[in-house]
C-alpha cells in the first residue's frame, strides 16, 4: 500500500509540482488548497504525512495543523511557510509539528523529510 501524502496549500504552482513528484515516486497524494477542502480530506484519507502552509485563505495552518493532531493522530505533520514569524514557528510545535520547512522548499530535501519521518 503506498504512503498517502496530504499537501493543503494556496499555491496551485506548488500542489502541482509536489503531486506530479510524490506520485512519480510512488505514493498516494491528495491535494487541497483551502483548508476546509484539506480538512474534510484530512478526516476521510487519514494520510501519513500532511503537508500544510501557514497561510491559507480561509483559515490558519495551525488550525488545520490542530484539527490533524485530533483527528488523525498517527499522521505526521510537515508545515511550511514563506514567512519566518518565530511565534508561528513556536505555535506549531506547541501543536505537535514533526517538521518545519521555509518556502521555498527543495522537493529532494521534502522527500528525505517525510521518508525519515515515515522511517523508510
Amino acid at each position: 500500500m503506498p504512503a498517502k501524502l496530504l499537501v493543503v496549500d494556496d499555491e496551485n504552482g506548488i500542489l502541482d509540482e509536489v503531486k506530479a513528484f510524490f506520485e512519480e515516486e510512488g505514493y498516494q497524494v491528495f491535494v487541497a488548497d483551502s483548508g476546509e477542502e484539506g480538512i474534510q480530506l484530512l478526516k476521510r484519507e487519514k494520510p501519513d504525512v500532511l503537508l500544510v502552509d501557514m497561510k491559507l485563505p480561509d483559515m490558519s495552518g495551525l488550525l488545520v495543523l490542530k484539527v490533524a493532531k485530533e483527528s488523525s493522530p498517527l499522521t505526521k505533520v510537515i508545515v511550511n511557510t514563506g514567512y519566518v514569524d518565530q511565534v508561528l514557528i513556536d505555535q506549531a510545535e506547541e501543536l505537535g509539528r514533526d517538521v518545519f520547512l521555509q518556502k521555498p522548499f527543495d522537493l529532494m530535501c521534502l522527500k528525505k523529510e517525510i521518508e525519515r519521518l515515515l522511517g523508510m
